[in-house]
């Protein structure tokens, strides 16, 4: 393995904090960790994707650029969490590898959401690797031809330039703040100026309709609000207001995996969770459903975004 790679993994393995969204074990932590180094270690091309991006991650941040803390299909990685290029641990989450397996498959499209500067920093990264040849074609978008790989040889790195990142730079030094009880107080207002993905009119209405007691009542909120999913956030309201009307199952795999979605399908990672589960199957929604852990990334910028502000109002 990469020198440096293991290196890094070995220093945030000594480091590593858990937040408990979903509480865990060491023997969690080691299977999923194991289950990842397998993948990785089952193709050299694998092992070069892992550093280009951790690389790319820490250099972007290096040079005062914010990089997006979990962005679409990214914080299913375990691996990625430990290098630093998300700031979701999926094993808290509930995110299962598989998510990422699925989307790291033949020639994958690799989306990464920097600020302002990050493509001028990434075209000095990615000039004269070693065991990569990337072109690019068009701006942002660089084709990756990995020379040691075996199944993964090629890939697509799709630069995405958000400038409302740049507002985050104190998070460089300090990293991403957690929600605490003065901030949920502000989503329960409705008090979200500034929250990205929280300020329309619609959502500040269930925010203080739904009254959300944790980050998974936000990450919640956030993936209902999209066509696919906004008539189920009636359901959703009922369901959190009268908890006994919530479906019990027999298979308590099936309750852990939708109670942070009040037992309904919400979620990609769900879907994948209970695949094999008779009867619970949702892959044929899965294009429909919440990729989960693009979701937590998205409320964890507008946690952040309100942070500033969490003692500066009066709250009741």
């Amino acid at each position: 393995m990469n020198k440096k790679l293991l290196q890094t993994l070995n220093r945030s393995l000594e480091s590593t904090k858990t937040t408990h969204y979903t509480p865990v074990t060491i023997d969690a932590l080691q299977a999923r960790l194991t289950e990842e180094l397998d993948w990785l270690d089952a193709d050299p091309g694998r092992e070069c994707l892992i550093v280009l991006l951790q690389e790319l991650a820490a250099k972007m941040r290096s040079a005062r650029i914010v990089v997006n803390p979990g962005y679409s299909y990214l914080p299913d990685s375990y691996l990625l969490f430990l290098t630093s290029v998300t700031h979701v641990n999926p094993v808290e989450w509930d995110l299962p590898f598989s998510r990422f397996i699925l989307s790291v498959g033949n020639r994958p499209v690799i989306p990464f959401e920097v600020g302002t500067g990050g493509l001028e920093v990434a075209r000095k990264i990615l000039s004269g690797r070693e065991n990569e040849l990337i072109v690019e074609p068009e701006p942002g978008l660089f084709e990756i031809t990995f020379l040691d790989g075996i199944e993964l040889t090629s890939a697509t790195l799709r630069l995405i330039t958000y400038p409302e990142l740049d507002r985050f730079t104190r998070t460089l030094k300090e990293g991403w703040h957690p929600l605490d009880e003065a901030t949920l107080k502000l989503f329960r207002r409705g008090a979200t100026d500034g929250a990205f993905f929280f300020e329309s009119d619609k959502m500040r209405e269930w925010l203080f309709e739904f009254d959300p007691e944790s980050m998974s009542d936000l990450v919640l909120l956030n993936a209902l609000y999209h066509p696919d999913r906004i008539q189920m956030y009636e359901t959703a309201l009922e369901r959190k207001k009268a908890p006994a009307s919530i479906r019990v199952y027999e298979n308590a795999l099936i309750n852990r995996v939708l109670r942070d979605s009040y037992a309904l399908p919400v979620y990609q990672e769900q879907a994948l969770l209970l695949k094999d589960v008779p009867n619970a199957n949702m892959m044929g929604l899965f294009n429909k459903l919440a990729p989960k852990g693009h979701f937590i990334g998205r409320t964890m910028m507008a946690v952040e975004a309100l942070w500033p502000y969490r003692n500066k109002t009066k709250l009741k």
